[in-house]
């Protein structure tokens, strides 16, 4: 099983249009921060988790031209704009996509990007739009994607929910503040788990690293891996004070289990 980090900043990414580079050393390569997608993969299957809106960047980046399903977490624009990238996928493919995610992921895109839902017209069969089919699942429940088993957490992220998701013995919890224990129930035994950590300091709608980290401590993965990160952080300073198990994300990134 691997994990691709596509992209792992946050909604600014960096530099940040208007702030720069902020903390974030400009010299080191880590710092450079696309915005928020991750890719989980065996020999069988691959799954994209949401799609950022530096999405096209991403996949070339990564030599990615075919997708089995996809995964949103919630409905904000850093997660979601770059749906319409996916047309080029489902041109290599000449195939739908699967696409899953609650009811009010699902409003959203129907409300910002119905014609991704909509049939080809004149029954064509070039793919002049990106096409998913619609799949519906909510929090607690478990589904199958290929071989990867995948249970959906739910996420408190400040003025609305996202969901989390455990796949096999990867978790992945972006845009998250609180956990209720439910979710932290979900995550027992799991090996490596990916959580989004803005910044240093507290913040209203995201985790912070040093909540992050306490978070760990009681869930005990061997590995955490922290994403989402602003352009307050820099990769060397930061990475210097985490303990031996937490490393940060950058873009790039592969990890296998």
């Amino acid at each position: 099983m691997k994990i691709r980090v596509l992209g792992s900043g946050h909604s600014g990414g960096t530099p940040m249009i208007g702030e720069g580079w902020g903390n974030a050393d400009p010299k080191n390569p880590k710092n450079y921060r696309t915005r928020p997608s991750i890719v989980v993969e065996n020999d069988k299957t691959r799954i994209l988790v949401d799609t950022s809106p530096d999405l096209r960047v991403q996949l070339l980046a990564a030599n990615i031209e075919h997708i089995d399903a996809v995964l949103y977490t919630h409905g904000h624009a850093d997660h979601l704009n770059g749906i319409d990238d996916l047309r080029s996928v489902n041109r290599a493919m000449n195939e739908w996509i699967p696409a899953y995610t609650d009811a009010k992921t699902w409003s959203d895109i129907v409300n910002r990007f119905n014609y991704v839902l909509e049939p080809l017209k004149n029954d064509t069969n070039v793919f002049y739009k990106p096409c998913l089919k619609r799949n519906d699942i909510t929090v607690g429940q478990q589904f199958e994607i290929g071989d990867f088993c995948i249970g959906v957490m739910d996420q408190d992220h400040g003025f609305m929910r996202t969901l989390g998701y455990r796949i096999n013995q990867f978790a992945y919890s972006t845009d998250v503040v609180e956990l209720p224990e439910e979710s932290f129930k979900t995550l027992n035994g799991i090996d490596t788990w990916m959580v989004g950590a803005l910044w240093e300091e507290p913040h209203i709608t995201h985790a912070h690293v040093d909540k992050v980290i306490n978070w760990a401590e009681r869930v005990e993965p061997n590995r955490l891996i922290l994403t989402h990160l602003s352009h307050r952080i820099d990769y060397e300073t930061v990475s210097k004070r985490l303990p031996e198990f937490a490393e940060l994300a950058y873009d790039g990134m592969i990890l296998e289990l």
